[in-house]
């Protein structure tokens, strides 16, 4: 009996003592989780109008400008996607205005709250390992590099995050902290306000005549429709709260995150089907995990599985070593020999830790040191979280109104055009048809080619984390990810269509698990496990951080980097520079008239979007009087000697994107001593 008394005592006492210890704020974890958000911050904030607009950016930028200008914005799902990215971007330009640095702020923000994101899952991969999680976050040249776009990706990178954190905290029902409160303020303030503002304006047109007088009305009623809706949205927060301790939040924001998913790309579809597959994958793994077969020959059924692999890998002998040699022909040809051996250490000290953990390093682990969850991810216990009968029906309906309205809301441009939500059901006929295209000829192998080429410490730590976590079975949420970043690898892989940028689906839950494997080695009360795991952080964060610094502010417009894909040549700015040169030196400003004949022209709309009279006609037009004329290089250059000869000269040749080059004529008058007759244009 004494016995038992002390044994419960001293629980008592190390419960105590581990609450304490939680509860004493960990100055080393919040300075490093501050390190790396500023570094994720000054990866994708420093020098943002370095690299020239993308077509796609352009795009992106002409259709932003109609809404930022006229109010219009109509969705169309046969070239584009999905509305978010617009209205988000709405936001930072009516802030800071319709410039280049506040387009790409708009998306470059949340490449740094996804990794912000990564930081909140401590619980589940441990500590180290969310901090690592969101350092190759932070350090991925591919996440830099698109956070640094004004793209739809990120934006999807990020909300795909939020759904699982949001999922994930709702299971372990977690109270409801700060930033939740925010997000869902902010989600209610984004609903409402639109329909506050239009509701102003039509009050105010019943009430007045005259414009002066109405625009002082709208106003007015504005800023008091406004202040009704924040009362009510602070009112709708504390019944959230009230409602069983908040936990309802979290699944209103996973449900608001699933449908902006949708409302960002048509490839929402790919990503939560993964996440539900990897979902199962995890109760299959576990089932299997605990059988008395599998557990008692572990080990055994291990070493089979190598010795399969060395079968697999002499089989295929003479494609591993053409692989192989390609892997290195491309760094020598780039004169990029030091990263290919420091990738070539990475991969076998990576081998190395995986055959020193598979003779049982963890057989010493102690469980000071092992990683708790706080909860099991299971389905009963995502189940038990909506609670039973009126509760049930509740939950099921707010996350079923979230979804539909704020889906209805993007789609329709905020009730502006209706027609949007039939056309977003359209957009996946579409897409199927897209789909099977394959954009780049890289094949199958495509994206694991792209990988290992820039990516290559994720691509490989990954790939040791997946390991560890289904050796291991014992952390569903690891499991999880390794499923997820398998799946999302494999169907992009599997699927024809391919662009570089598309690889940041399966890259986010790579770092993830990556992050896990890195914390499981460090952790280790095992000395040889935490040296390896210490090689291989600072070998991957050293091959990380030089090729983000070299594809982000070296080579970006390089096509031999994977993700600069047909970009916008850094001398194509030389050609905007010329332009707004003549353009003050003709008198005219940004008056003076351009008449663009290019058939090529993106994304020279975006640049020259405060030039009224700057005309993409993409044919020839008679010119005698315009200021410039912008025309194809090589397929233009005869006729351009025969139309406009008489009233033009020759300024210079600027490469637009590879394959495409502009050249700039000037009206005689303007032109200075330097510039050439049209007749010397074939001989450049």
């Amino acid at each position: 009996m004494n016995t038992d008394k002390n044994r419960l005592e001293t629980e008592l006492k190390e419960d105590s003592t581990q609450d304490s210890r939680l509860k004493t704020p960990n100055y080393l974890w919040l300075l490093s989780c501050v390190s790396v958000t500023a570094i994720a911050t000054f990866l994708r904030f420093f020098w943002l109008e370095l690299k020239p607009l993308h077509h796609d950016e352009g795009v992106n930028g002409y259709f932003l400008t109609t809404l930022f200008r006229e109010g219009i914005y109509k969705y169309d799902p046969a070239n584009y996607h999905g509305p978010d990215l617009y209205y988000i971007a709405l936001f930072f330009t009516k802030m800071f205005g319709l410039n280049t640095l506040s387009i790409r702020w708009s998306v470059a923000i949340f490449g740094v709250l996804t990794v912000v994101l990564a930081l909140f899952l401590k619980k589940y991969i441990g500590k180290i390992g969310s901090l690592f999680a969101a350092l190759f976050l932070a350090l991925s040249p591919g996440m830099v590099f698109i956070s640094r776009y004004f793209i739809h990706e990120i934006i999807f990178v990020f909300f795909s995050l939020s759904i699982v954190v949001a999922v994930v905290f709702f299971i372990e029902k977690r109270k409801v902290g700060i930033l939740a409160i925010a997000w869902t303020a902010l989600l209610l303030m984004i609903c409402f306000v639109p329909s506050a503002l239009n509701l102003a304006t039509a009050v105010s047109d019943k009430l007045t005549t005259g414009n002066a007088e109405n625009e002082t009305m709208i106003l007015a009623f504005r800023i008091v429709f406004l202040l009704i809706e924040a009362v009510l949205v602070f009112f709708v927060i504390r019944m959230l709260l009230a409602w069983e301790d908040g936990r309802a939040i979290y699944l209103i924001l996973a449900s608001a995150s699933a449908v902006l998913l949708f409302a960002t790309k048509e490839t929402a579809f790919i990503t939560l089907g993964t996440m539900l597959i990897a979902f199962g994958c995890v109760w299959l793994w576990r089932k299997i995990d605990s059988t008395e077969f599998f557990t008692t020959n572990k080990l055994a059924i291990i070493g089979l599985v190598h010795i399969l692999g060395i079968i697999v890998a002499v089989y295929y002998y003479r494609k591993i070593a053409d692989g192989s040699r390609w892997f290195s022909d491309m760094f020598v040809a780039e004169k990029q020999e030091n990263v290919l051996y420091a990738i070539i250490f990475l991969l076998i000290i990576s081998v190395i830790t995986w055959l020193a953990l598979s003779f049982g390093f963890y057989s010493k682990a102690s469980k000071d040191n092992e990683l708790v969850e706080p909860t099991n991810l299971t389905w009963t216990n995502f189940r038990a979280g909506f609670g039973d009968n009126t509760n049930l029906l509740l939950m099921i309906a707010a996350v079923s109104f979230t979804f539909i309205y704020v889906g209805i809301l993007f789609f329709s441009s905020f009730f502006t055009y209706i027609e949007g939500v039939q056309k977003a059901f359209e957009a996946y006929a579409i897409w199927t048809k897209t789909g099977t295209k394959d954009h780049t000829q890289n094949s199958f192998w495509a994206y694991a080619k792209w990988g290992m080429k820039i990516e290559s410490p994720i691509m490989i730590l990954s790939a040791l984390g997946c390991l560890i976590a289904l050796i291991k079975a014992q952390h569903r949420f690891a499991i999880f990810a390794a499923f997820w970043a398998f799946g999302m690898f494999a169907a992009y892989s599997i699927i024809p269509y391919k662009t570089p940028w598309l690889a940041l689906s399966f890259l986010l839950p790579m770092c993830i698990i990556a992050g896990y494997g890195i914390g499981e080695l460090l952790r280790s009360p095992n000395t040889a496990s935490k040296i390896l795991g210490g090689i291989l952080t600072i070998s991957a964060t050293v091959v990380l951080s030089y090729q983000t610094y070299d594809a982000n502010f070296v080579r970006y417009d390089d096509e031999e980097m994977p993700y600069v894909y047909a970009h916008t040549k850094r001398e194509f700015l030389d050609l905007i520079t010329q332009i707004e040169y003549y353009a003050e030196k003709s008198g005219k400003g940004k008056d003076a008239t351009i008449e663009i004949i290019s058939p090529d022209y993106w994304a020279m709309p975006w640049y020259l979007n405060d030039y009224p009279k700057a005309a993409f006609h993409g044919r020839f037009v008679d010119a005698v009087t315009a200021e410039m004329i912008v025309a194809k290089k090589d397929e233009q250059d005869a006729q351009v000697i025969q139309d406009y000869s008489a009233h033009y000269k020759y300024v210079g040749k600027y490469p637009l994107r590879p394959g495409v080059d502009l050249m700039l004529l000037v009206r005689k008058d303007l032109a200075d001593a330097g510039a050439k007759e049209l007749y010397q244009i074939e001989n450049e």
